[in-house]
Protein backbone atom coordinates (compact mmCIF):
# COMPACT_ATOMS: atom_id res chain seq x y z
CA UNK A 1 0.00 0.00 0.00
CA UNK A 2 1.41 3.28 -0.80
CA UNK A 3 1.51 6.08 2.08
CA UNK A 4 1.21 9.99 1.33
CA UNK A 5 1.01 13.11 3.27
CA UNK A 6 -0.37 16.66 2.80
CA UNK A 7 1.49 19.70 3.06
CA UNK A 8 0.25 22.83 3.63
CA UNK A 9 1.88 26.18 3.72
CA UNK A 10 -0.50 29.03 4.93
CA UNK A 11 -0.69 33.07 4.14
CA UNK A 12 -3.11 35.14 4.73
CA UNK A 13 -4.41 35.09 1.38
CA UNK A 14 -3.56 32.06 0.14
CA UNK A 15 -2.92 28.43 1.27
CA UNK A 16 -0.64 26.39 -0.72
CA UNK A 17 -0.46 22.45 -1.11
CA UNK A 18 0.64 19.65 -2.03
CA UNK A 19 0.70 15.95 -1.86
CA UNK A 20 4.35 13.91 -1.19
CA UNK A 21 4.83 10.54 -1.78
CA UNK A 22 6.88 8.56 1.19
CA UNK A 23 10.07 9.38 -0.14
CA UNK A 24 8.89 12.70 0.49
CA UNK A 25 8.78 13.85 -3.30
CA UNK A 26 5.82 15.61 -4.62
CA UNK A 27 3.35 14.46 -6.91
CA UNK A 28 3.36 15.31 -9.69
CA UNK A 29 -0.09 17.28 -10.89
CA UNK A 30 -1.00 17.58 -6.69
CA UNK A 31 0.36 21.45 -6.24
CA UNK A 32 -2.54 23.49 -5.84
CA UNK A 33 -3.65 27.30 -4.38
CA UNK A 34 -6.65 27.85 -2.67
CA UNK A 35 -8.08 31.17 -1.07
CA UNK A 36 -7.06 31.01 2.86
CA UNK A 37 -10.62 32.21 4.10
CA UNK A 38 -8.46 33.94 7.30
CA UNK A 39 -11.20 36.05 8.10
CA UNK A 40 -13.89 33.94 8.21
CA UNK A 41 -15.59 32.35 11.33
CA UNK A 42 -13.73 29.55 13.69
CA UNK A 43 -16.42 27.10 12.25
CA UNK A 44 -15.81 28.61 8.19
CA UNK A 45 -12.24 28.28 8.94
CA UNK A 46 -12.01 24.89 10.36
CA UNK A 47 -14.96 23.67 7.52
CA UNK A 48 -12.32 24.75 4.63
CA UNK A 49 -9.51 23.29 5.76
CA UNK A 50 -11.40 19.85 6.03
CA UNK A 51 -13.01 20.64 2.45
CA UNK A 52 -9.48 21.32 1.15
CA UNK A 53 -7.48 18.07 2.93
CA UNK A 54 -10.77 16.12 1.35
CA UNK A 55 -9.97 17.97 -2.05
CA UNK A 56 -6.32 16.87 -2.03
CA UNK A 57 -6.78 13.48 -1.01
CA UNK A 58 -9.60 12.98 -3.89
CA UNK A 59 -6.61 13.71 -6.04
CA UNK A 60 -4.58 11.20 -5.49
CA UNK A 61 -5.17 8.39 -8.16
CA UNK A 62 -3.69 5.15 -6.62
CA UNK A 63 -6.34 2.71 -5.81
CA UNK A 64 -4.92 1.32 -2.81
CA UNK A 65 -3.49 3.92 -0.37
CA UNK A 66 -2.78 5.55 2.68
CA UNK A 67 -2.21 8.84 4.23
CA UNK A 68 -0.01 9.13 6.70
CA UNK A 69 -0.48 13.02 7.90
CA UNK A 70 -0.98 16.09 7.56
CA UNK A 71 1.27 19.07 8.35
CA UNK A 72 0.98 22.38 8.28
CA UNK A 73 3.03 25.40 7.67
CA UNK A 74 1.45 28.23 9.69
CA UNK A 75 2.73 31.63 10.36
CA UNK A 76 2.75 33.01 14.12
CA UNK A 77 2.16 33.13 16.88
CA UNK A 78 1.31 30.03 17.24
CA UNK A 79 2.14 26.87 19.51
CA UNK A 80 3.27 24.51 17.32
CA UNK A 81 3.53 21.40 19.50
CA UNK A 82 0.24 21.50 20.77
CA UNK A 83 -1.76 22.85 17.73
CA UNK A 84 -2.88 25.99 19.13
CA UNK A 85 -3.10 29.68 17.24
CA UNK A 86 -2.23 32.45 19.12
CA UNK A 87 -2.20 34.96 15.70
CA UNK A 88 -4.29 38.12 17.05
CA UNK A 89 -4.57 41.90 15.74
CA UNK A 90 -3.02 40.92 12.28
CA UNK A 91 -6.87 41.23 10.33
CA UNK A 92 -6.22 37.11 9.72
CA UNK A 93 -7.20 33.77 11.43
CA UNK A 94 -8.18 36.08 14.38
CA UNK A 95 -11.69 33.84 14.66
CA UNK A 96 -9.10 30.65 15.66
CA UNK A 97 -7.41 32.58 18.65
CA UNK A 98 -6.20 29.95 21.23
CA UNK A 99 -8.53 27.27 19.46
CA UNK A 100 -6.32 23.88 19.82
CA UNK A 101 -6.40 23.52 15.15
CA UNK A 102 -5.13 20.03 15.71
CA UNK A 103 -7.65 18.57 18.16
CA UNK A 104 -10.85 20.27 15.80
CA UNK A 105 -9.14 18.98 12.61
CA UNK A 106 -8.69 15.61 13.36
CA UNK A 107 -11.82 14.99 15.46
CA UNK A 108 -13.63 16.41 12.54
CA UNK A 109 -11.91 14.49 9.74
CA UNK A 110 -13.23 10.98 12.11
CA UNK A 111 -16.48 12.28 11.15
CA UNK A 112 -15.42 12.32 6.81
CA UNK A 113 -15.41 8.42 6.63
CA UNK A 114 -14.63 8.23 3.32
CA UNK A 115 -11.57 10.11 4.81
CA UNK A 116 -10.92 8.60 7.44
CA UNK A 117 -11.12 5.08 5.51
CA UNK A 118 -8.19 6.24 4.07
CA UNK A 119 -5.89 6.84 7.12
CA UNK A 120 -3.11 4.87 8.38
CA UNK A 121 -2.68 3.62 12.22
CA UNK A 122 -0.47 6.69 12.96
CA UNK A 123 -1.90 9.09 11.39
CA UNK A 124 -0.99 12.49 13.04
CA UNK A 125 -1.48 16.36 12.21
CA UNK A 126 1.42 18.42 12.84
CA UNK A 127 2.60 22.37 12.55
CA UNK A 128 5.26 24.11 12.66
CA UNK A 129 6.80 27.79 11.72
CA UNK A 130 6.83 28.48 7.79
CA UNK A 131 10.62 29.12 8.22
CA UNK A 132 11.67 26.50 9.99
CA UNK A 133 9.98 24.08 7.59
CA UNK A 134 11.81 26.24 4.61
CA UNK A 135 14.98 25.66 6.34
CA UNK A 136 14.09 21.54 6.58
CA UNK A 137 12.97 21.15 2.95
CA UNK A 138 16.26 23.64 1.68
CA UNK A 139 18.66 21.56 3.54
CA UNK A 140 17.07 18.35 2.47
CA UNK A 141 16.92 18.85 -1.21
CA UNK A 142 17.74 22.56 -1.90
CA UNK A 143 20.35 24.80 -1.27
CA UNK A 144 21.70 24.25 2.15
CA UNK A 145 22.70 21.09 1.81
CA UNK A 146 26.09 21.51 1.40
CA UNK A 147 27.07 23.71 4.05
CA UNK A 148 27.14 22.94 7.79
CA UNK A 149 25.58 26.22 9.06
CA UNK A 150 23.36 28.47 7.41
CA UNK A 151 20.91 31.39 8.28
CA UNK A 152 17.59 31.07 6.54
CA UNK A 153 15.36 34.07 6.07
CA UNK A 154 11.95 34.06 4.27
CA UNK A 155 11.14 37.53 2.99
CA UNK A 156 7.16 37.91 2.39
CA UNK A 157 4.17 39.65 4.58
CA UNK A 158 6.98 39.50 7.51
CA UNK A 159 10.78 37.86 8.10
CA UNK A 160 10.44 34.43 8.63
CA UNK A 161 13.68 33.02 9.97
CA UNK A 162 15.79 30.03 10.94
CA UNK A 163 19.37 28.82 12.25
CA UNK A 164 19.93 25.45 11.44
CA UNK A 165 24.07 23.61 12.50
CA UNK A 166 24.64 20.02 10.89
CA UNK A 167 20.70 19.89 9.88
CA UNK A 168 19.54 20.84 12.80
CA UNK A 169 17.24 23.59 13.37
CA UNK A 170 18.67 25.48 16.46
CA UNK A 171 16.15 27.78 18.71
CA UNK A 172 17.48 28.01 21.97
CA UNK A 173 21.31 28.88 21.77
CA UNK A 174 23.31 31.81 23.02
CA UNK A 175 24.41 32.49 19.62
CA UNK A 176 20.60 33.11 18.08
CA UNK A 177 17.29 35.09 19.24
CA UNK A 178 14.76 32.65 20.80
CA UNK A 179 13.13 29.81 18.92
CA UNK A 180 15.59 31.30 16.23
CA UNK A 181 13.34 34.53 14.93
CA UNK A 182 14.24 37.88 14.26
CA UNK A 183 11.34 39.34 13.15
CA UNK A 184 10.44 40.92 16.49
CA UNK A 185 14.15 41.88 17.36
CA UNK A 186 14.92 45.50 18.20
CA UNK A 187 15.91 47.27 14.51
CA UNK A 188 16.31 50.82 13.47
CA UNK A 189 12.86 52.75 15.14
CA UNK A 190 11.12 49.46 15.81
CA UNK A 191 11.78 45.36 15.14
CA UNK A 192 12.82 43.89 11.53
CA UNK A 193 9.54 42.55 11.06
CA UNK A 194 8.43 46.38 10.41
CA UNK A 195 11.59 46.59 7.59
CA UNK A 196 11.98 43.43 6.26
CA UNK A 197 8.47 42.70 5.03
CA UNK A 198 5.76 43.86 2.34
CA UNK A 199 4.99 46.63 4.55
CA UNK A 200 8.56 47.85 5.05
CA UNK A 201 9.15 48.20 1.08
CA UNK A 202 6.11 50.09 0.49
CA UNK A 203 7.04 52.13 2.90
CA UNK A 204 10.43 52.81 1.83
CA UNK A 205 8.63 53.60 -1.78
CA UNK A 206 6.26 56.21 -0.59
CA UNK A 207 8.79 58.28 1.23
CA UNK A 208 10.49 58.31 -1.83
CA UNK A 209 7.49 59.69 -3.12
CA UNK A 210 6.79 56.69 -5.54
CA UNK A 211 3.26 54.68 -4.71
CA UNK A 212 1.48 51.78 -6.58
CA UNK A 213 -2.25 51.51 -7.80
CA UNK A 214 -2.78 47.64 -5.67
CA UNK A 215 0.10 48.12 -3.14
CA UNK A 216 1.72 45.02 -4.51
CA UNK A 217 5.52 44.47 -4.38
CA UNK A 218 5.30 42.61 -7.48
CA UNK A 219 4.06 45.75 -9.53
CA UNK A 220 6.86 47.73 -7.88
CA UNK A 221 9.67 45.20 -9.30
CA UNK A 222 8.28 45.67 -12.27
CA UNK A 223 8.79 49.48 -12.42
CA UNK A 224 12.05 49.18 -10.49
CA UNK A 225 13.02 46.58 -13.92
CA UNK A 226 11.38 49.64 -16.26
CA UNK A 227 14.03 51.96 -15.13
CA UNK A 228 12.08 53.72 -12.43
CA UNK A 229 14.39 54.82 -10.85
CA UNK A 230 12.69 55.80 -7.58
CA UNK A 231 11.90 52.27 -7.09
CA UNK A 232 14.93 50.68 -8.15
CA UNK A 233 16.33 53.11 -5.28
CA UNK A 234 13.42 51.48 -2.70
CA UNK A 235 14.82 48.40 -3.73
CA UNK A 236 18.41 49.06 -2.71
CA UNK A 237 17.54 50.12 0.56
CA UNK A 238 15.20 47.49 0.82
CA UNK A 239 18.41 45.17 0.89
CA UNK A 240 20.72 47.36 2.50
CA UNK A 241 18.21 46.64 5.36
CA UNK A 242 18.54 43.16 4.90
CA UNK A 243 22.22 43.21 5.47
CA UNK A 244 22.05 45.03 8.41
CA UNK A 245 19.32 43.40 10.49
CA UNK A 246 21.65 40.25 9.56
CA UNK A 247 25.01 41.65 10.62
CA UNK A 248 24.40 41.01 14.47
CA UNK A 249 23.46 37.17 13.53
CA UNK A 250 26.13 36.93 11.40
CA UNK A 251 28.34 37.78 13.52
CA UNK A 252 27.40 35.85 16.42
CA UNK A 253 26.02 32.24 14.96
CA UNK A 254 29.21 32.21 12.25
CA UNK A 255 26.94 30.94 9.40
CA UNK A 256 28.52 29.49 6.48
CA UNK A 257 25.70 30.72 4.07
CA UNK A 258 22.43 32.77 4.40
CA UNK A 259 19.61 31.05 1.87
CA UNK A 260 16.86 33.47 1.10
CA UNK A 261 13.38 32.88 0.42
CA UNK A 262 9.60 33.96 0.28
CA UNK A 263 8.22 35.95 -2.23
CA UNK A 264 9.79 39.33 -2.39
CA UNK A 265 13.02 37.39 -3.11
CA UNK A 266 11.99 36.61 -6.86
CA UNK A 267 12.91 40.16 -6.86
CA UNK A 268 16.83 39.62 -5.92
CA UNK A 269 18.24 41.08 -8.69
CA UNK A 270 16.75 44.58 -7.59
CA UNK A 271 18.18 44.13 -3.88
CA UNK A 272 21.24 41.97 -3.51
CA UNK A 273 23.67 44.22 -4.42
CA UNK A 274 22.57 46.44 -1.42
CA UNK A 275 22.77 43.76 0.76
CA UNK A 276 26.29 42.68 -0.44
CA UNK A 277 27.13 46.37 -0.02
CA UNK A 278 26.10 46.22 4.04
CA UNK A 279 27.29 43.06 5.12
CA UNK A 280 30.18 42.71 7.75
CA UNK A 281 31.58 38.89 6.63
CA UNK A 282 32.00 39.46 3.13
CA UNK A 283 33.06 35.74 2.90
CA UNK A 284 29.57 34.53 3.37
CA UNK A 285 27.41 32.84 0.90
CA UNK A 286 24.13 34.14 -0.27
CA UNK A 287 22.03 31.72 -1.85
CA UNK A 288 18.34 32.38 -3.16
CA UNK A 289 15.94 29.24 -3.18
CA UNK A 290 14.20 28.40 -6.33
CA UNK A 291 10.76 28.20 -4.98
CA UNK A 292 10.46 28.13 -1.54
CA UNK A 293 7.03 26.54 -1.41
CA UNK A 294 7.81 23.48 -2.79
CA UNK A 295 11.20 23.10 -0.16
CA UNK A 296 8.30 24.16 2.76
CA UNK A 297 6.24 20.81 1.53
CA UNK A 298 9.40 19.02 1.66
CA UNK A 299 10.14 20.24 5.45
CA UNK A 300 6.48 19.34 6.45
CA UNK A 301 7.00 15.67 5.10
CA UNK A 302 10.63 15.90 6.70
CA UNK A 303 8.40 16.90 9.93
CA UNK A 304 5.70 14.26 9.93
CA UNK A 305 8.41 11.33 9.68
CA UNK A 306 10.36 12.47 12.79
CA UNK A 307 7.24 12.90 14.49
CA UNK A 308 5.64 9.14 13.12
CA UNK A 309 9.06 7.99 14.62
CA UNK A 310 8.95 9.47 17.73
CA UNK A 311 5.68 8.00 18.46
CA UNK A 312 7.00 4.56 17.35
Amino acid sequence: MNKYSIAFDVGGLFIKSAVLNDDGEIVPNSYAIFPSKSKETKEGIIEHLVFIIKQQTNGILDKDFEITGVGYAFPGPFDYESGISYIKGIDKFEEIYEVNLRDLLINRLKQESSFHSKTSNEFQIVFDNDASLFALGEHVSGKAGGYNKSIFLTIGTGAGSAFMENGKLVKDRQDVPENGWIYNQPFKQSIVDDYISKRGILKLANELGLSTSDNEVETLAAMGKNEDQRAKMAFRMFGEYIGKALNPYIKSFKPDAIILGGQITKSKDLFMNGVYETLENKTVNIECSEETSLSTFKGVANLLKQSIRRKE
